[in-house]
């Protein structure tokens, strides 16, 4: 079989497209991880990327299969870096801006695996494209993405797309500082900051598309500078959306209740609390980073946030999680001493533990 495979793999730059075609999909079931061929397929990744991407963009059927191919392969890093396409990537932004597009959460889930890499995050942020019909008039990739994703949900952009995995694509993009960057200042298309057009889903019903949006506000909080726009409520108002997939039903003092964040007043009855204990964890890691300034610990004491991380405390019963439920608090009812403003860098275990299992697509049948 191995000798097959290796003569398969040159009629995959055949003239004809019908040869292609038919290489590619006969190559397919050995492209998944795990599959005892596919070190084959990536030993020759070179040829086998540069004519796949080619494939991409042939007809709908010869492309879903040449994306199906790209997506089990680049959970691989040495394919992710043979992917990092300048071109590839506006390609791809195409498919997924593109409301009649069949592909496009195909290549979504491509693009969220390529930004593992993080010469190819750096060009999605860079990336130009045109403006397109139904969006702002931005002409930066990333910010079309970004749109296309708020706009996205139910299928309301494309009736074949959900592009929850573009979560994980701005989760990858923002674990970079030009990322953070690009995701808390105002874009000059609409004068809003990206983040906000994304933090709103910390509780949708999806987890991928929740689990995304944690990470990447998770890491816009370590632009420490920004902690006073982050937490303003005529701006980012970042507070609220961390705040809400940790609430439970609760009753609280009227005197506590008063303080906290608006959108947190009025929760109904049953009200539930994130049920992913990762997600619990990185939305408590937020908190944890904007107690790193001056600003931050007092603006969440105004609001009242401890209040909150207590009664989360006492429904925890991971005993990790309960340490940082502790750090929160305690970082809160310390003495102050001088305001400070601190780099903080994201630690290597903590991006490695971001690199969840999870978010990194490995077979797509």
């Amino acid at each position: 079989m191995e000798a097959q495979i290796r003569e398969l793999i040159p009629f995959l730059h055949q003239p004809a497209l019908e040869i292609r075609a038919i290489a590619l999909h006969h190559l397919v079931p050995y492209s998944p991880n795990g599959n005892e061929y596919r070190h084959i397929l990536i030993e020759q990744r070179s040829t086998v990327c540069k004519d796949m991407k080619l494939l991409v963009k042939e007809d709908p059927v010869t492309a879903h299969d040449a994306l199906r191919c790209l997506i089990n392969l680049s959970s691989d890093p040495q394919v992710q870096a043979e992917l990092d396409d300048e071109d590839f990537v506006k390609y791809l932004g195409l498919l997924i801006t593109n409301p009649k597009s069949v592909l496009a959460d195909l290549a979504c889930m491509l693009l969220s695996n390529m930004t593992k890499h993080e010469p190819t995050c750096v060009k999605v942020i860079q990336a130009k494209a045109k403006p397109v019909e139904g969006l702002n008039n931005s002409d930066r990739l990333l910010d079309q993405l970004i749109e296309v994703f708020q706009k996205g949900v139910k299928k309301e952009y494309n009736p074949e797309a959900d592009f929850h995995f573009l979560a994980s694509v701005f989760s990858n993009v923002s674990s970079i500082r030009l990322g953070r960057v690009f995701m808390v200042e105002r874009s000059p298309a609409d004068q809003l900051s990206p983040i906000t057009k994304i933090q709103i889903f910390t509780e949708d019903p999806n987890i991928i598309r929740r689990g995304g949006v944690d990470s990447t506000i998770k890491n816009c909080c370590f632009e420490t500078r920004e902690h006073e726009r982050l937490l303003d409520v005529d701006d980012i108002n970042m507070l609220p959306f961390i705040l809400l997939p940790l609430c439970g039903n609760e009753e609280y003092d009227m005197d506590e209740f008063e303080q906290f964040p608006e959108e947190i007043q009025l929760l109904d009855d049953d009200k539930k609390r994130e049920i992913d204990p990762k997600l619990r964890a990185m939305l408590l890691e937020a908190l944890l980073l904007l107690t790193s300034t001056r600003f931050g610990r007092e603006y969440l004491r105004k609001k009242q946030v401890y209040r909150v991380i207590q009664r989360l405390h006492l429904t925890e019963t991971d005993e990790e999680m309960k340490d940082k439920c502790v750090s929160i608090v305690e970082m809160l009812i310390r003495d102050e001493e001088g305001a400070e403003i601190k780099e903080l860098k994201p630690k290597e275990d903590e991006q490695e533990e971001e690199e969840d299992e999870d978010m990194v697509i490995e077979e797509i049948a």
